[in-house]
């Protein structure tokens, strides 16, 4: 169906390319190589990226699926020498079980150790403000502020994300 409406739309937009279009591959197969190409090549451009930035920060958002299944998201925002920021989603990890702090510290060291990140470079982490996120002494936060200073570094800064903030607010006002 998407191949007959783009067909269509080349029809309309631009005739002499028809053919192009209609030798396009659409199989299952096609596109599942095509799309793993993409993520390949984006995440080279990633690594490239990350190769050159002096600080980071995370960002990170916990949720669960239909399938009952933790998803976790990493966000990454890096600085380089010339002051370029960049904003990419890191990784992406399934948790299965339990979310504790520690299970999810896991996932985050992962993402750290694939990327070959230095923990003392990291100068923030924003979370949602659970209590696997932010808890005293087993929380996500403590457990990185943790690894930060093992690796030589000053303890991140600490940030509620905006979006819960506002969610928040939003409930305390009598609107």
């Amino acid at each position: 169906m998407i191949k007959e409406c783009l067909i269509a739309v080349a029809e309309e937009i631009c005739p002499e390319k028809v053919n192009l279009f209609k030798s396009v591959s659409l199989s299952a197969n096609t596109v599942a190589r095509r799309v793993q190409g993409i993520a390949e090549n984006i995440s080279s451009q990633l690594s490239d990226k990350i190769g050159h930035h002096e600080w980071f920060s995370l960002a990170l958002d916990e949720s669960t699926d239909v399938s009952d299944t933790a998803q976790m998201l990493i966000f990454i925002r890096g600085v380089d020498k010339s002051y370029e920021v960049y904003e990419e989603l890191l990784d992406i990890d399934s948790i299965h079980g339990t979310t504790t702090g520690a299970d999810i510290f896991k996932g985050v060291e992962n993402a750290i150790n694939k990327k070959n990140l230095r923990w003392r470079n990291l100068k923030s982490i924003t979370t949602d403000g659970g209590k696997n996120m932010c808890g005293k002494n087993k929380g996500v936060v403590a457990l990185v502020s943790k690894a930060v200073k093992n690796d030589g570094g000053s303890k991140p800064l600490v940030l509620h994300c905006i979006i819960h903030q506002q969610s928040l607010c939003g409930k305390c006002l009598d609107v």
